[in-house]
Order: structure tokens, then C-alpha cells, then sequence
């Protein structure tokens, strides 16, 4: 079993699977959890050593080396966050966010579910003014005006 895991350069006790699926600090398994950054992007974290570390940079350490000069974060190339076997990750320069995941993103900030999204859309392409969809769901124009947008852009890919 020992070679299914591999230890973190920097923390000696910090055991990673290979697939990435589960993380053991001191021979406890940590608890992976998702955490919603200030820009509303979801991410995987675990707290050990006082500290919140990313999921994805600790596997990259791991199995990688080092984050390279120049490179910032530890990203998805799937855009599956879920996926965190270390063949699907690589060090970026910037963050990169599938037009899929970024919908659903802004989709979980939006005031309007996803169907009173698509509900607004259809609505608003049969002539019904932005004005009075909004007034039903009780949201701005701007939010249902956005929500339309955002649809659309999703739609047009």
C-alpha cells in the first residue's frame, strides 16, 4: 500500500495519494473540502499544521517539484475540480476557468436560479420586457439584464 501514496517535499508527515483522491497528515486522512474564494470560484482545501493549504498545489508539490518562477496556480485541465489526479494538473500563469464552470459559478452568485434563468430567456425572447420579468422573480432589472447576458454567452460557445 505504501506505493499507492507519496510524501510532500516540505511536509514530511503529509502523505498524497496517487490519484490524488485522499491526503493523510501523521496517518489521519484529511478532510477535503470546497471553499468559496473572494472572486466566487470554487476550490479544494484541507487544514492541517493550523493552516488551510489548496488541494491542488499540495498534489503538484508532490508530484511535480515546486511551483516554477513565473507561475502562480495550480490548475485544472479538464476544468473538473473534482479531478484531482495529478495528470490533470499543471502551473499556470494565470487562473484558468472553463467557460463551463465560470456559467456555473456565477450562476451560484446570480440571484435567479439556473431555470429562472432560462425561464427569464425565453421570456425576454418573446417580447416581455426586462422591467416586468423582474418584477416576478422580485430582483433587479441589471440582475435578470445580467442573467440574460450570461445565458447567452454560455449558449453562443
Amino acid at each position: 500500500m505504501s506505493d499507492l501514496w507519496k510524501r510532500h517535499p516540505k511536509f514530511e508527515e503529509l502523505e498524497i495519494k496517487a490519484d490524488g483522491s485522499e491526503l493523510k497528515y501523521k496517518g489521519k486522512l484529511l478532510n477535503i473540502r470546497d471553499f468559496k474564494g473572494r472572486t466566487g470560484r470554487l476550490m479544494k482545501r484541507v487544514y492541517f499544521k493550523r493552516s488551510h493549504y489548496s488541494v491542488p498545489k499540495l498534489i503538484l508539490e508532490t508530484y511535480t517539484g515546486y511551483m516554477p518562477k513565473g507561475r502562480h496556480y495550480a490548475t485544472y485541465k479538464d476544468g473538473n475540480i473534482h479531478n484531482l489526479h495529478p495528470d490533470n494538473l499543471y502551473w499556470s500563469k494565470a487562473h484558468v476557468i472553463s467557460k463551463e464552470r465560470k456559467f456555473e459559478n456565477d450562476l451560484k452568485l446570480s440571484k435567479l436560479t439556473k431555470d429562472q434563468t432560462y425561464s427569464a430567456l425565453v421570456s425576454h425572447s418573446k417580447g416581455i420586457p426586462i422591467s416586468k420579468i423582474a418584477e416576478n422573480y422580485k430582483v433587479s432589472d441589471m440582475t435578470v439584464h445580467r442573467a440574460i447576458q450570461r445565458l447567452k454567452r454560455k449558449i453562443e460557445k
